[in-house]
C-alpha cells in the first residue's frame, strides 16, 4: 500500500476490519488493485459473488467470507531472500512470537526491510494457555504491522498496545517513521547509536503530586518507565518515595527522573503508573514520546484495561530537550546565548571600560600561559567527566593526522642516508682495499712480464750486434795479416774485397736488426695491449662491483629505515592504545565517582554509553593514525626510490667516464719497443 493510503487510514479503514484467510477463487492481486484504484460498488460485489464457484471438497471457507478478504493474501514464509525476490506487496506471512524473536535475533535488518515491502503478523505462542501476553514493543521496533495480543488479559503489554494506538484519532493505524518505510534507508532495531536524520531527545519527568488517587488512607508511589528500542527502554528504575496515609492528594515533589538519551523518540512511549502500598496498580497512562507536550501537566490516569478514570490525575513537570552529548553543553549554550559566553579577556576589557579605561590605552602583549593556568586546566580536565580522546593527551603524535607536513616530520626523525655516507662505510672501504690489492697484483705481474720481455729483446739484439761485430773484426784482421805479409801495395785487391764483404755484412746486419726490431715492436705492443685490456677489464669489474655494493648497502640502509619506521609506528600505536585505555578507565572512574548519578542502572547505562562513544572515537583515532602512518611509509618509499634513482644515475655516469678514459687510452696508444 502507498503512503497516501496509510496516511488516510482514519477515513478509509476506521470502520473496517482486516480479515486474514485464504482466497478461494479470485486473485488477491486483482482485488487489491481494484480496491486501491477506487470505491467498490454493490454491483461489483454481486458480480464477484456470481462468478464464485464453491467446491466444498477443496476448501472450508464460505464464499461470503472469501469476498471479504480483499487486502492481503496469506502465504507461508519461506525466507527473506525469497520474499525479496518475489516482491509481492499483498503477500502476508504470520509468525508466532518465538519464531519472530528468532528472526529478530538473527536477521533483524532483513526483518525490517521485509516489513517495508509487505505486512507481517505476530501472534502469541501456543504455550500461553493462561492467555498471557508478550511485550509487543520489540516487534513494533521491527516494523511489524499486526502484533496480535490476548485482549482478554489487561496486563502491561495490553496497556502499551492500547496506549500507543490511542493516537491518530484512535483509528487503530499509525504511520511508521520515515526510515522504516524508505527502501534506501537501513535501520537496525537493536541500534545503540542515533539513526541518521533522527535527533535524539532528553526527557525529564518530575512527579510533583497526585490528585484523587484513592478515597482511602493508603500509601502511594509513582513509577515512571520508558519503552522503545532496547537501549531506550528503562524499567523499574524511577519511582517516587512512598507517601503514607494519603490517597487523596499526596505530594511527592521528587527530583526529576531524567531519561538522558532517547535515540529514537518516534518509537518510544512513556508510562506513568501509580501503585498503593501493597504494590497494587491504582492507575496508569501510556504516552507516546512524539506526542508528549512539555510543561506542567495534569495527566489523567487509566485503569488496567486502559479505561479512563474520572478523577485520578498526576501533576508532573515534563521537560523535552534535544540530547546534547557530554562535553558539548558549553558549545550549545554559547550558540544559544553568545553574549553570555564572552572570553575572559573580553570580560576584563569590559570591566576596565566600566572603570573609565579606554580600549586604546591597553597595549597588546604576548599571550603566555603561566604554570598556574596550566595546573588549573589540568585540574579542570581531571574533574570533568567528559570523554577525552587520546589525541588530547598526545598532541604531537596524533594531532592533525593525514597532513603531508606531519608525514615529513615523521620521516625526518629517521636518519637519512647519503651516497657519500655509504662510501665511508667499513664494508665499502674494505672492498675498495681488496680491489686495489687485486689491481696492484695484476700490475706487478705485468711489470714482471715487461721486464722479462725487455730482457729477452735486449739479449736478442745484443746477440745480433755481437755476431756482426765478430764477423766484421774477423774480416779486418784477415786484411791486416795480409797487408803485413804481402805489403800494402800488393793488397789493393784484397782491400777492395774486404770492404765489399764488410758492406755486405753491414747491410745484412741492418736488415736483421730491422726485422728483429719490427718483431719486438709487435710483441711489445701486443703485450701492452693485452695488459691494458686486462687492467681495463678488472677496472670495469671493480666498478660494477662497487656499484652493486653501493646498491646493496643502500637497500640495506633502506630496510633499516623501514624497520625503524615500523618500530616507531608500533610504538605510536602502543602508546595510543595505552592512552585510550587510560582515558577509558579515567572516564569510567569519573562516572562512578559522580555523586549526581544516584541510580546504579543509570550509572551502568552512562558507562555503557561512554564505552560506546569511546570505542567509536578510539576507532576513528586509530584509523587516522593508520592513515598517517601509511602516508609516512609511502613518503619513505618515495624518498628511497629517489635515492635509488640518484645512485643509478651516478653509477651510469661513473661507467660512462670509465668508457671515455678507455677510449682516450686506446686513441693515445702507439706501437712501441724497448730498443
Amino acid at each position: 500500500m502507498n503512503e497516501d493510503f496509510l496516511a488516510n487510514a482514519d477515513c478509509i479503514l476506521k470502520i473496517k476490519c482486516l480479515l486474514l484467510s485464504c482466497l478461494s477463487s479470485l486473485s488477491a492481486c486483482r482485488i487489491l488493485t481494484e480496491i486501491c484504484g477506487g470505491l467498490v460498488t454493490v454491483e461489483d460485489e454481486q458480480a464477484w459473488m456470481a462468478s464464485y464457484k464453491y467446491v466444498g471438497a477443496t476448501t472450508n471457507i464460505h464464499p461470503y467470507l472469501s469476498t471479504m478478504v480483499n487486502y492481503a493474501q496469506p502465504v507461508k514464509f519461506q525466507g527473506f531472500d525469497i520474499a525479496e525476490e518475489r516482491n509481492i506487496h499483498h503477500n502476508m506471512s504470520s509468525f508466532n512470537e518465538s519464531v519472530g524473536l528468532g528472526y529478530l535475533k538473527t536477521h533483524a535488518i532483513e526483518f525490517v526491510n521485509y516489513n517495508k515491502r509487505q505486512m507481517s503478523r505476530i501472534y502469541p505462542k501456543g504455550g500461553r494457555v493462561d492467555s498471557s501476553n508478550y511485550m509487543p514493543q520489540i516487534f513494533w521496533n521491527a516494523g511489524c504491522q499486526m502484533v496480535s495480543l490476548n485482549y482478554q488479559t489487561p496486563d502491561l503489554a495490553m496497556q502499551l498496545n492500547q496506549g500507543k494506538f490511542e493516537y491518530n484519532g484512535s483509528c487503530g493505524y499509525l504511520l511508521k517513521p520515515d526510515f522504516m518505510r524508505r527502501p534506501d534507508r537501513t535501520f537496525d532495531p537493536f541500534s545503540e547509536t542515533p539513526v541518521d536524520g533522527v535527533i535524539a531527545a532528553t526527557c525529564s519527568v518530575q512527579v510533583i503530586s497526585g490528585q484523587f488517587l484513592s478515597d482511602k488512607k493508603i500509601g502511594t508511589y509513582v513509577e515512571v518507565d520508558m519503552y522503545g528500542l532496547p537501549t531506550d527502554t528503562i524499567r523499574k528504575e524511577f519511582r517516587t518515595r512512598m507517601v503514607m496515609n494519603n490517597g487523596l492528594n499526596p505530594v511527592y515533589n521528587e527530583e526529576s527522573f531524567v531519561f538522558r538519551k532517547v535515540i529514537l523518540p518516534d518509537l518510544a512511549v512513556l508510562r506513568i503508573a501509580v501503585y498503593d502500598d501493597n504494590n497494587k496498580l491504582i492507575g496508569q497512562r501510556i504516552l507516546p514520546l512524539d506526542g508528549l507536550q512539555a510543561g506542567y501537566r495534569h495527566i489523567s490516569l487509566r485503569n488496567e484495561g486502559n479505561k479512563p478514570l474520572s478523577l485520578p490525575t498526576v501533576f508532573c513537570n515534563i521537560v523535552l530537550k534535544t540530547y546534547v552529548p557530554d562535553g558539548f553543553g558549553d558549545i550549545v549554550d554559547a550558540l544559544s546565548d553568545p553574549k553570555k559566553f564572552l572570553s575572559i579577556t573580553e570580560k576584563r576589557a569590559d570591566q576596565m571600560r566600566a572603570m573609565g579605561i579606554e580600549t586604546s590605552d591597553i597595549a597588546d602583549v604576548p599571550n603566555d600561559t603561566s604554570k598556574n593556568d596550566r595546573k588549573g586546566k589540568a585540574n579542570n580536565a581531571k574533574a570533568n567527566v567528559t570523554p577525552q580522546s587520546s589525541s588530547e593527551l598526545r598532541p604531537s603524535t596524533t594531532a592533525g593526522f593525514g597532513s603531508g607536513t606531519d608525514a615529513k616530520k615523521g620521516i625526518d626523525l629517521i636518519p637519512q642516508v647519503k651516497i657519500e655516507d655509504l662510501k665511508q662505510m667499513k664494508a665499502y672501504i674494505k672492498h675498495l682495499k681488496k680491489q686495489q690489492k687485486e689491481l696492484n697484483a695484476l700490475k706487478k705481474k705485468h711489470a714482471k712480464e715487461h721486464s722479462a720481455m725487455q730482457k729477452l729483446h735486449c739479449t736478442q739484439i745484443d746477440k745480433i750486434v755481437a755476431q756482426y761485430d765478430k764477423e766484421k773484426v774477423s774480416y779486418e784482421k784477415m786484411l791486416e795479416k795480409a797487408i803485413k805479409k804481402k805489403g800494402g801495395s800488393n793488397c789493393v785487391e784484397l782491400k777492395k774485397e774486404t770492404e765489399i764483404k764488410i758492406q755486405a755484412l753491414t747491410s745484412d746486419h741492418k736488415s736483421k736488426v730491422k726485422e728483429i726490431v719490427a718483431q719486438h715492436t709487435k710483441e711489445w705492443s701486443e703485450m701492452i695491449n693485452t695488459h691494458s685490456a686486462e687492467e681495463q677489464e678488472i677496472r670495469d669489474l671493480h666498478l660494477n662491483q662497487q656499484c652493486e655494493l653501493l646498491k646493496k648497502l643502500l637497500i640495506n640502509a633502506h630496510e633499516q629505515q623501514t624497520q625503524q619506521l615500523k618500530f616507531s609506528h608500533d610504538r605510536e600505536s602502543k602508546e595510543m592504545r595505552a592512552n585510550q585505555a587510560k582515558i577509558s578507565m579515567e572516564n569510567s572512574k569519573a562516572i562512578s565517582q559522580d555523586k549526581s548519578i544516584k541510580n546504579k542502572a543509570e550509572r551502568e547505562r552512562r558507562v555503557r554509553e561512554l564505552n560506546s562513544s569511546n570505542t567509536k572515537k578510539f576507532l576513528e583515532e586509530r584509523k587516522r593514525l593508520a592513515m598517517k602512518q601509511s602516508k609516512e611509509m609511502d613518503q619513505l618509499k618515495k624518498v628511497q626510490l629517489e635515492h635509488l634513482e640518484v645512485l643509478e644515475k651516478q653509477n651510469e655516469q661513473a661507467k660512462e667516464m670509465q668508457q671515455m678514459v678507455k677510449l682516450e687510452a686506446e686513441m693515445d696508444r702507439r706501437p712501441a719497443t724497448v730498443v
